[in-house]
C-alpha cells in the first residue's frame, strides 16, 4: 500500500509540475522596426514605407500579414508587428523587402518572437 502511494503522489506531482511551466509560456512579440536617417545620419520623418515579401523567385507574392504599410515618426523609425502570423512553438524566419515610395532599399530578415532592427540611410 505504501509502494502504490509513493507513485501516486511522484505521478499528481508530476502531473502538477508540467501543467504548472506549459502555463508559464508567454509568446513573445515578432516585431521589425526599421529607422531611416540621411546622409548626415539624422533621423527622417513622414517617410512612407512598405514591407512586402518576394518569393525565391523575384516575384512579387501577396501574403495577408506580410506585406505593410507605415510611417517613419519624428525619430525615423516605423515599427510593424508580426504576432497574427505565428502560433506558439511554430518556428519561421522570412526575408522582407523593404521600399521607399516604390523603391526597393533593402530587405529585412524577420525570426519568430524576437524584435529585428535595422537602419536605411535615405539620400546616401
Amino acid at each position: 500500500m505504501k509502494k502504490f502511494l509513493k507513485i501516486s503522489l511522484a505521478l499528481m506531482l508530476f502531473v502538477g509540475i508540467s501543467t504548472a511551466l506549459s502555463s508559464c509560456y508567454k509568446k513573445k512579440d515578432t516585431i521589425a522596426i526599421l529607422t531611416f536617417v540621411d546622409a548626415n545620419d539624422d533621423p527622417v520623418n513622414g517617410v512612407e514605407v512598405t514591407i512586402d515579401y518576394i518569393d525565391g523567385t523575384g516575384t512579387y507574392e501577396h501574403r495577408e500579414g506580410l506585406d505593410q504599410t507605415g510611417t517613419t515618426d519624428g525619430s525615423g523609425k516605423v515599427s510593424f508587428n508580426f504576432n497574427e502570423l505565428y502560433k506558439s512553438g511554430q518556428a519561421g524566419v522570412f526575408v522582407l523587402d523593404v521600399k521607399v515610395n516604390g523603391t526597393e532599399v533593402g530587405i529585412i530578415r524577420v525570426e519568430e518572437e524576437t524584435t529585428t532592427e535595422e537602419t536605411y540611410c535615405i539620400g546616401c
